[in-house]
């Protein structure tokens, strides 16, 4: 089976018991933070290698999220370990984090300006956001000087880019097009061009 595929099995089941136990919240933070723990590289070998004792494997787990996450959760870890699923993690908390970003109707939105925006602006690109595509907008915000002014926004897979950059260049492009159509004297006096 796929890995996405493999996530998003995994992301479903432990959203179904969330849900049930009412701990959505809660269970996106043991998700997160199993991911965390499974990304440490000398930790994710151990926990992959076959000749490392199963009882082993699950005392060193005990030991990293026992006080840190719920019952439920560690379950998840063990499962994961005992199946040799360590590196599917980090797409079962990208699963599972969309699942409740869906559930609550919400969106993370990425918003790139050329220069740090204040309160305001920032409130009214969020609402423009929030028109456009339904949903509660949580932003994260990014300055990029060389898209030189306007603003990107990355919503899933939409992107809308407003960026100066992004009209220069497609200015630029109409012009060349223009050009190579003939429709544009160059030579021409000012007055003679239409």
């Amino acid at each position: 089976m796929l890995k996405g595929a493999i996530a998003r099995r995994y992301a479903e089941a432990m959203f179904d018991i969330a849900l049930k136990q009412h701990a959505l919240d809660r269970t996106l933070e043991d998700v997160q933070a199993i991911a965390q723990v499974f990304s440490h590289r000398t930790l994710a070998y151990l926990l992959s290698e076959p000749k490392v004792s199963a009882q082993r494997k699950e005392t060193t787990l005990r030991k990293f999220l026992a006080d840190k996450v719920q019952p439920i959760s560690l379950n998840l870890a063990l499962l994961l370990v005992e199946r040799g699923l360590v590196e599917a993690m980090p797409g079962i908390a990208r699963e599972f984090n969309q699942l409740v970003l869906n559930y609550k109707n919400e969106a993370v939105a990425e918003v790139t300006t050329a220069t740090r925006i204040d309160d305001a602006q920032m409130a009214l690109i969020k609402q423009a956001l929030e028109r456009r595509t339904g949903k509660t907008i949580l932003v994260n915000t990014h300055v990029q000087p060389d898209i030189l002014g306007g603003v990107i926004a990355r919503v899933g897979d939409q992107v809308i880019d407003g960026s100066v950059r992004s009209r220069l260049a497609s200015l630029r492009q109409e012009l060349l097009n223009t050009a190579a159509s003939g429709d544009i004297d160059f030579l021409a006096e000012p007055s003679e061009i239409s």
